[in-house]
């Protein structure tokens, strides 16, 4: 077989740079779980809320995120793709989060 990469229990890999896994798993407040979903370079989960909207939280496996959301109905159709709420980037010591909204109200003064 030619192919890039190795093959590791009958998938192939892709050569280059490697990062440590991402995992991901939904929990309810049922107590019910999905899961437990691993990516070496991103995972995106989409909530959606009946008649409110939906949030898309994107996690990359360098620890940087981004967070969006889109309203339902009528407003929908007039918001931007997905208005972005926040970004930010995971590190052990501590979590950096930039609000859109914030930074924009510093560039005014």
């Amino acid at each position: 077989m030619v192919g890039f990469g190795y093959e590791r229990r009958g998938r192939v890999m892709p050569e280059g740079p490697t990062h440590d896994l991402i995992k991901a798993q939904l929990r309810s407040a049922s107590g019910r779980s999905s899961k437990l979903i691993k990516d070496r370079q991103a995972i995106e989960v989409l909530v959606e809320v009946s008649g409110g909207g939906s949030l898309v939280l994107r996690v990359d496996s360098g620890g940087g995120y981004s967070l969006r959301g889109r309203p339902a109905g009528k407003e929908a159709s007039e918001a931007k793709s997905q208005d972005l709420i926040a970004v930010g980037v995971v590190r052990a010591e501590e979590i950096v989060a930039i609000r859109p909204e914030e930074s924009s109200a510093e560039h005014e003064l």
